[in-house]
């Protein structure tokens, strides 16, 4: 899919390399995605330092609009501002070591590094010839990037700017010919005589450049890096492809926040991450208070800790608000409020005038009472020019000469109340009752270890699970949560102890993988036939009726399942795993990918929900929303958490290496 982003006008000039700016503020942008228009005359504004949460329903344009700005698709923005989308780092070298990988995602530390490495084994062999080639080599590696920065440029500019661009790169381009044929001539003379000062000078500015880059340390702030997100020593030294697409992601990050750009772009990082990584991630993105932040989300708590600003895309705009997204959210209700109350008010001031008009009216027509009939005309005019809003923005009274700029039909501001985007909510069927008591689950003195193995992974599990319970899981990623849900599930057998489930209870899973999976071995099945092949049995209304009971409508349902978002596909996955009605739902991850609306009708439908609950979640958020008894699953045992997710937050913080300078 093409992606096309451009300006009306900027406040920069960015013709030239020479011009500096640290701030960005386009006006009258518009992005289009493939024949989808995304944002329409809207404004990007970012400030230099400022950390920024997006929001905005899925399927808006949020990651587009990142992938826009990291690609440099967006005309106008200043071209001396390095702004890095996380997902443009994938693709690298699967055999190279995670470390080095992290470490090779500085384009320029190691450009300059290899033009470094190629001057001094020339000028250490002290071979004339060799020096000259060197450098040569190290002119033509500049030539050969300055002409892929111009031919992105040329692709971007139109008119008399496209001509000056394409002049310009065929120039380049004539340039790096010039050079490729200098390489293979001989040393003239002249080159033979300079290339020794030239190549010492050179040398010493590209050291100079990396001890100012900090060079040196780079492996050392690398490995802290990939320490924070999860990674222990001996991973840091495998080889990506042994990675998992969670771990690539992390990875990928981790090259991210290496190179320190201008502009960092996050699109929803904490996706693959486990809540001690999470709180790692946010305590070191408060630390780049020099850095431009942009992150997309789904997850409340973290965007309250790292936003300090948020921008809501909606309705083809950019909206700015000051504040994290509680404080976003809060003010947003409170001016819907205030505003709602200010439209009351007119409409029960303009009621009240259209009455007196009437009844005005028909005492003039009555008694002939020309007075009475100029009092009516007057409050006519009154009705229809000057009911509006008396104050502007700023709490000022209104002036029509300042506040109402251009052409007005009336004297007065409308006043605006802004509608909520309203999602239906989602709808669970509820279980029918059990015929017996007795708990869901039932775990006594569980231990557990996997083949060759050195120790168990669990030991001494005892827990119990009983009808309409709602528990929360949590832990990092390796210390069990998955394994427990397996033996609660009968898919492992304990080494010792004993689980058992209610003979009775239908169990209804959801995990993110089985999603994914689903979305690429299924990917040619409609949703409709998908669920037709769960439950052969069903009415296709049936199906449709309780698909669209989780906003899969319409179009929606007769959609690959290849062609759905990420939101769309969980959705999916939800619907069939509830159509069973089962009396306990194991739900592993399943905020990953949707909006914060979506994630609202879920915590809402499960709040309501009579059934038993077993919730795998990092979002803390939710799990404050949802869960009412909350695990910690750490050092192969099982610990109750009084205050739930917030004890262990609280434990997080304390512990070394969770601090925003690890």
């Amino acid at each position: 899919m093409s992606i096309v982003a451009t300006t009306q006008q900027s406040r920069f000039h960015t013709e030239t390399l020479e011009t500096f700016c640290e701030d960005v503020d386009l006006k009258g942008l518009t992005l289009t995605a493939g024949d989808k228009e995304l944002l329409s005359d809207t404004q990007l504004r970012l400030f230099s330092g400022r950390h920024y949460g997006l929001v905005g329903a899925n399927g808006t344009g949020k990651s587009t609009l990142l992938r826009a700005i990291g690609q440099g698709l967006v005309v106008g923005f200043p071209r001396n501002l390095h702004a890095l989308y996380v997902e443009q780092l994938e693709g690298t070298d699967g055999a190279m070591s995670v470390i080095a990988t992290v470490m090779q995602a500085d384009k320029e530390v190691l450009s300059w590094r290899q033009k470094a490495s190629l001057l001094q084994e020339a000028v250490q062999t002290g071979e004339t010839e060799g020096i000259v080639r060197a450098l040569k080599e190290v002119k033509l590696a500049d030539l050969r990037a300055e002409v892929a920065e111009a031919a992105l440029t040329n692709e971007l500019r139109s008119g008399e700017r496209g001509k000056t661009a394409q002049n310009r790169l065929l120039s380049l381009e004539a340039s790096v010919a010039a050079g490729e044929e200098a390489l293979h001539r001989g040393a003239s003379a002249k080159e033979a005589e300079a290339a020794p000062g030239l190549a010492q000078d050179m040398l010493q500015m590209l050291l100079d450049n990396l001890s100012n880059a900090g060079a040196d340390a780079a492996e050392g702030r690398a490995r802290r890096i990939l320490l924070g997100l999860g990674f222990t020593p001996s991973q840091m030294d495998f080889p990506v492809s042994r990675l998992s697409g969670g771990w690539r992601m992390r990875a990928a990050l981790a090259q991210a926040l290496f190179t320190e750009p201008d502009i960092l772009l996050l699109d929803e990082p904490t996706n693959h991450l486990d809540l001690p990584s999470i709180l790692w991630l946010q305590g070191y993105l408060k630390t780049l208070e020099d850095r431009t932040i942009v992150v997309v989300s789904h997850d409340r708590a973290f965007l309250d800790e790292v936003a300090q600003e948020i921008i809501l895309l909606r309705h083809n705009r950019l909206a700015y608000h000051t504040g994290n997204y509680s404080e976003y959210e809060r003010n947003a209700q409170e001016k819907q409020q205030h505003m709602q109350r200010l439209q009351d008010g007119l409409n029960k001031k303009k009621s009240h005038m259209e009455k007196s008009i009437q009844e005005g009216l028909s005492h003039a027509k009555k008694t002939g009472d020309d007075k009475k009939l100029q009092m009516v005309a007057s409050r006519r005019k009154k009705l229809d020019d000057r009911m509006g809003l008396e104050r502007n923005a700023k709490g000022h009274r209104l002036q029509i000469n300042r506040d109402l700029a251009g052409y007005n039909f009336t004297s007065r501001q409308d006043v605006e109340v802004d509608t909520p985007d309203l999602v239906p909510p989602w709808k669970l069927p509820e279980p029918a009752p059990l015929r017996t008591r007795g708990p869901l689950i039932q775990m006594e003195a569980v231990s557990f270890a996997y083949p060759d193995a050195a120790k168990d992974i669990l030991r001494g599990v005892t827990m119990c699970i009983e009808q309409g319970e709602r528990v929360g899981l949590v832990g990092a990623n390796g210390q069990g949560k998955s394994t427990l849900v397996k033996l609660m599930l009968g898919e492992l057998r304990p080494k010792s102890g004993t689980a058992i489930q209610h003979p009775q209870a239908r169990i209804g899973v959801f995990a993110q993988s089985n999603v994914e999976d689903l979305v690429q071995g299924k990917g040619q099945l409609t949703v409709l036939k998908h669920m037709k092949a769960l439950f052969p049995e069903a009415k296709e209304q049936d199906l449709r009726g309780h698909l669209g009971s989780f906003g899969i409508k319409g179009s929606l349902a007769t959609t690959k399942m290849s062609q759905l978002s990420g939101g769309q596909a969980v959705r999916v996955g939800i619907a069939a795993v509830a159509y069973a009605e089962p009396h306990l739902l194991v739900l592993d991850e399943p905020t990953s990918h949707l909006d914060m609306k979506s994630i609202e009708c879920l915590q809402t439908c499960l709040q309501g929900y009579s059934g038993g609950l077993v919730l795998v979640t990092h979002d803390q958020h939710f799990c404050n929303c949802v869960a009412e008894k909350v695990y910690l699953v750490e050092k192969q045992s099982l610990k109750f958490l009084e205050s739930g997710v917030k004890d262990y937050v609280r434990q997080l913080k304390k512990r070394k290496g969770l601090g925003a300078s690890s």
